[in-house]
């Protein structure tokens, strides 16, 4: 039985996403599907990446991810809109599994070492596909599904779009960080790992300054600290996370003439 990932930036107010699941199974009925996510913030790769990069360890192989969100790049930036073409289609098999996207970087999002095969899909540019998730994803998918080639439905390409991310780093007796997501409970993600902090820190004293407070502990779970209280963890995804029990890190640490988890630095100062 096969497996379909679905992570969208379509909602769930509209028809699209049940059409989508519709035109599946009817070709294949015992299709088991997915949300991964399907309420991304429009247009939000970002965001997009570091769900489906968290998720692909628990799938088994030949799992298909169909990730369709797209890369809408700022018009004044036309430097990085000349190098991303929103026509092309993608398509790869990473770690036993397939992804399916638009050329809009996810694969560096997900690996800043990728270097699996990619391949640009075939489809046909006279055929109305404005909903390309339903006319050439699903498509491809059901392919896959059915056949376990992809060499029929797309060619072999070098040029497609390589996005990055923030890595924190280490300066001084400094580790700097980035919150780079954040959940529906307000909890701020950091792009510091627990390896990292165990390579740089392991057991040495550190300091992390948040707004009203300051934290020389990491706990292991929200309800090691009282009720309003902010903490820091290490998550299920193994990286460093910014919370406090019961409420809104967001909301209660980030400035408020900024609310945006992108501009949420963490600095955590370590000595013997």
């Amino acid at each position: 039985m096969s497996i379909v990932t679905l992570t969208t930036d379509l909602g769930y107010r509209d028809p699209y996403l049940a059409i989508v699941k519709a035109k599946l199974f009817s070709q294949l009925p015992e299709l088991k599907i997915i949300d991964l996510s399907c309420d991304i913030k429009d247009n939000n790769i970002s965001d997009a990446a570091f769900i489906l990069k968290n998720a692909l360890p628990y799938f088994p192989e030949n799992t298909i991810h169909l990730m369709a969100v797209k890369f809408i790049v700022d018009s004044g930036n036309s430097n990085k809109q000349n190098s991303i073409d929103n026509t092309r289609y993608l398509i790869s098999k990473y770690k036993g599994q397939y992804i399916i996207c638009p050329d809009n970087g996810l694969f560096s999002l997900i690996d800043s070492n990728y270097n699996e095969p990619v391949y640009q899909l075939y489809y046909n540019e006279k055929v109305k596909h404005h909903f390309f998730l339903k006319d050439i994803f699903v498509d491809a998918a059901i392919h896959i599904s059915k056949t376990k080639q992809t060499e029929d439905i797309s060619m072999p390409t070098n040029d497609f779009y390589k996005a990055f991310q923030f890595e924190s780093f280490v300066s001084g007796n400094i580790l700097r960080g980035k919150g780079i997501y954040v959940d529906d409970f307000g909890n701020i993600i950091t792009n510091i790992t627990e390896t990292q902090f165990n390579e740089v820190i392991g057991k040495r004293n550190f300091s992390i300054t948040l707004p009203g407070a300051r934290i020389n502990k990491i706990v292991n779970t929200y309800d090691e600290v009282k009720q309003g209280q902010p903490l820091v963890l290490f998550n299920s995804f193994g990286n460093l996370e910014v919370a406090v029990n019961g409420k809104s890190a967001l909301n209660m640490l980030c400035p408020r003439d900024i609310g945006s988890k992108f501009d949420f630095n963490l600095l955590i100062e370590f000595y013997d």
